[in-house]
């Protein structure tokens, strides 16, 4: 068939064609889309954020983002012992732009860490970042998994819309039951097709019993197993410090209303937002909310206590991200104007902002950071 010439759809419908059943779960599509070693949309050669890549992510609006977020950090140092070393940690942290940013304001703050560890399993973006950060006022280290970064030392771990690109599952109900999505390959049509059939797989089923989620005839949700599985490995390298979570999401409610009934999922492709996650896998971004009710419940399980739940402009209006505000240039192209714009898609009202989320986590902290400014 002529699509097979595609060296990922063939390496997908193989998989399908090797299964007894001639189907794999959604999950491990998506996975085999973004991440397969050689094609996945986030293996392959190419710019996938910024101007000349398929969408835009908040450090890319400019440094104001980066510093403000910086001086959050700082403010958190205090609260680990005394002139203890302590190591910052960015995971999947695409150009290196937001990196650098946060180094800048630490470096001003005068409270820089020992080391810099940036968690990132793509070729790609690993030497972006090498070359962005090679004059940087720390040591730089790169990992591709956290049992990899020495553990023991304080630690303030951040990410940026990682979570959202994590691999789901996805469930739907039907007949009355908790259905598993599986996708098959339909050789008359040439494309990919869903079947469903009833959930078996035991951390799903464990996944519905702890949430308290009535999911409605026909509706369809995504299970976030590997952002858990991810929160257990954190949790487990990480004896004292912070996790900040920055992404699209919501709370369990947020995420379970009306014109969310087909799920969250979504993808990107050359700044166009499409639903068609089988088209050309490997081409385009595949997304999905975060529900941040599960991080939080699963991540007190796990010894994390929440100090803040919030959106991200409120997040960085209390952090002070309006100080920076500089008066209003005539020239609309100058850097003064375009810092302003950043502020505005960033922190107010009709921007870009007011999609995202932020949590804020502790563990092992005698005293954490419980909030900025009254935000909680």
């Amino acid at each position: 068939m002529a699509q097979l010439d595609d060296p990922l759809l063939a390496v997908i419908v193989e998989e399908m064609e090797d299964h007894p059943e001639k189907r794999i779960s959604f999950r491990r599509y998506m996975e085999l889309a973004l991440y397969h070693p050689r094609w996945g949309y986030y293996r392959r050669e190419g710019l996938k954020v910024g101007k000349r890549g398929d969408f835009y992510t908040s450090p890319q609006l400019g440094e104001v983002f980066g510093e403000t977020l910086g001086r959050v950090i700082s403010g958190m140092v205090p609260s680990f012992s005394p002139g203890c070393p302590w190591t910052l940690v960015e995971v999947g942290g695409g150009d290196g732009r937001l990196a650098e940013s946060i180094l800048a304001s630490l470096m001003e703050e005068k409270r820089l860490p020992q080391s810099l560890w940036l968690v990132e399993t793509s070729p790609l973006h690993q030497n972006l970042q090498r070359e962005r950060l090679q004059n940087a006022p720390v040591p730089v280290y790169w990992a591709e998994a956290m049992t990899e970064i020495p553990e023991g030392a304080p630690c303030i771990l951040y990410s940026n819309e990682f979570l959202d690109a994590l691999p789901v599952h996805r469930v739907t109900r039907k007949g009355g039951e908790l259905q598993e999505i599986y996708v098959t390959w339909d050789e008359h049509r040439e494309g990919f097709m869903e079947c469903s059939l009833p959930l078996r797989h035991p951390p799903l089923l464990a996944y519905f019993r702890n949430l308290d989620w009535n999911l409605s005839e026909g509706w369809t949700v995504e299970v976030p197993l590997d952002a858990l599985d991810w929160l257990e490995a954190v949790s487990d390298w990480m004896k004292t410090g912070y996790l900040i979570t920055i992404d699209y999401g919501g709370t369990t409610e947020e995420l379970s209303q009306p014109q969310r009934k087909n799920g969250t999922l979504r993808c990107y492709r050359n700044h166009q937002l499409h639903e068609n996650f089988y088209f050309q896998p490997g081409t385009s971004d595949i997304t999905s909310h975060v529900n941040f009710s599960v991080m939080q419940d699963y991540g007190e399980k796990l010894g994390f206590r929440k100090c803040m739940y919030t959106t991200q402009p409120r997040f960085l209006q209390a952090a002070g991200i309006l100080e920076r505000w500089l008066e209003t240039p005539r020239d609309p192209f100058s850097p003064e104007a375009r810092h302003n714009r950043a502020i505005r898609q960033l922190a107010l009202p009709g921007g870009m902002g007011e999609s995202f989320r932020v949590l804020i986590q502790s563990k092992g902290v005698a005293v954490p950071q419980r909030g900025l400014r009254g935000v909680t």
